[in-house]
């Protein structure tokens, strides 16, 4: 289980640092991998942080694209509008 700590540090690293980081250990979840400030981490919480960072990233990326096309679909729709108005 990651510490708070622990948690600050690999978020301030970022998920593509520590996965770089992750190459130069152990492998298996139950690997100590070091190298941090706050201590050795076992591989199995980092695996499990960074599939927490991939499913926040993955959430913010489903949000974006929500409102861009609503973004798109009003911008069509004011389009439609302003040729409609000025054809009448």
């Amino acid at each position: 289980m990651l510490t708070e700590a622990q948690r600050a540090e690999l978020k301030e690293l970022g998920a593509p640092n520590v996965r770089s980081h992750l190459l130069l250990w152990g492998a298996g979840r139950g690997a100590s991998v070091g190298g941090f400030r706050h201590g050795d981490i076992d591989r199995g919480d980092i695996n499990d942080w960074l599939a927490e960072q991939y499913r926040h990233e993955a959430s913010r990326q489903w949000r974006t694209l929500f409102w861009a096309v609503i973004g798109g679909v009003a911008g069509m729709m004011s389009v439609g509008l302003t040729i409609w108005f000025a054809l009448r």
